[in-house]
C-alpha cells in the first residue's frame, strides 16, 4: 500500500489527506496546530501534532518510507522550505508543494509546484470567456485537457475523418453524449460525432485556444 505524508491540515491539505485517505492509502499527517489535528485524527490513518520543519520529525513519524509527500504549510514560504528539506533529508523521492510563489522555490528540487487558487481561477475563466468550453484542467506547463462541446465543423464526420492528431495537435480521449449520459473512454475512430456530444481534448494550451476560438466562431481550424 502507497504511503503518504502531508504536512499542514490547511483548508488545501486536509482535503487532500481526506481524499487519500478515502481511497484506501495510508496517510500520515503533521499539524502544529492541536485543534485541526483533533478534527481529523479519524480522517487519516496517523495524525501527529508536529512541526514538520523540525528535520527529525518526519523520520520520528515514518516519512522515510513514504511514496509521495505533500507539502501545505500556507503563507508560510520558510515552513514549505524548511519542510521539504526535511523530507528530502529522510529520502522521500517525491514532494508536492501548494505555494504563493513559485520564483522563491525554483531552486528546491520539488516535483510540482501547486497553485490551487491560480488553477481554479483560469478554469474559472475559461468558462466564463467561452462558450465552447465547459470545463478545463491543467496537465503540466503549457498543457491542458479541456471537456467542450462538439464544434460544428465537427458534426457527422469521425475522429478518423478529422485526424485531429496529425492535422490539429490535439487528442479526444473521451465523448460524452449528453443526452444517453454515457460516456466513451477511447472513442471509436470510425463513429460520426454527433451534436449531443461532448468532448475531452489534451493538446497544449496554445492549439486549444485556437480551437475553441474557432469552433466559436463557427469554421473549421487551421
Amino acid at each position: 500500500m502507497k504511503r503518504f505524508v502531508v504536512i499542514g491540515l490547511g483548508k488545501f491539505g486536509s482535503w487532500v489527506a481526506r481524499a487519500l485517505f478515502d481511497q484506501g492509502f495510508e496517510v500520515i499527517a503533521l499539524e502544529r496546530d492541536e485543534m485541526l489535528v483533533d478534527r481529523f485524527t479519524d480522517r487519516v490513518t496517523r495524525c501527529v501534532v508536529a512541526d514538520g520543519t523540525d528535520p527529525e520529525v518526519p523520520r520520528k513519524v515514518g516519512a522515510a518510507e513514504a511514496d509521495v509527500a505533500v507539502v501545505s504549510t500556507g503563507d508560510d514560504l520558510a515552513a514549505t522550505i524548511l519542510s521539504t528539506l526535511a523530507l528530502r533529508e529522510v529520502g522521500v523521492d517525491r514532494i508536492f508543494a501548494k505555494v504563493a510563489s513559485v520564483q522563491a522555490m525554483k531552486r528546491f528540487d520539488i516535483d510540482e509546484l501547486i497553485f490551487p487558487e491560480r488553477e481554479a481561477a483560469e478554469r474559472l475563466a475559461s468558462r466564463l470567456t467561452s462558450t465552447t468550453v465547459l470545463d478545463r484542467v491543467r496537465l503540466g506547463e503549457g498543457y491542458s485537457i479541456q471537456e467542450m462541446a462538439i464544434p460544428d465543423a465537427w458534426i457527422g464526420k469521425s475522429l478518423r475523418e478529422l485526424g485531429l492528431p496529425i492535422e490539429k495537435g490535439v487528442q479526444v480521449v473521451a465523448l460524452h453524449d449528453l443526452l444517453t449520459g454515457s460516456w466513451t473512454v477511447v472513442p471509436d475512430p470510425n463513429a460520426p460525432l454527433k451534436e449531443s456530444d461532448v468532448a475531452i481534448v489534451a493538446g497544449d494550451d496554445d492549439t486549444l485556444r485556437r480551437l475553441t476560438h474557432d469552433a466559436e466562431q463557427g469554421r473549421p481550424h487551421s
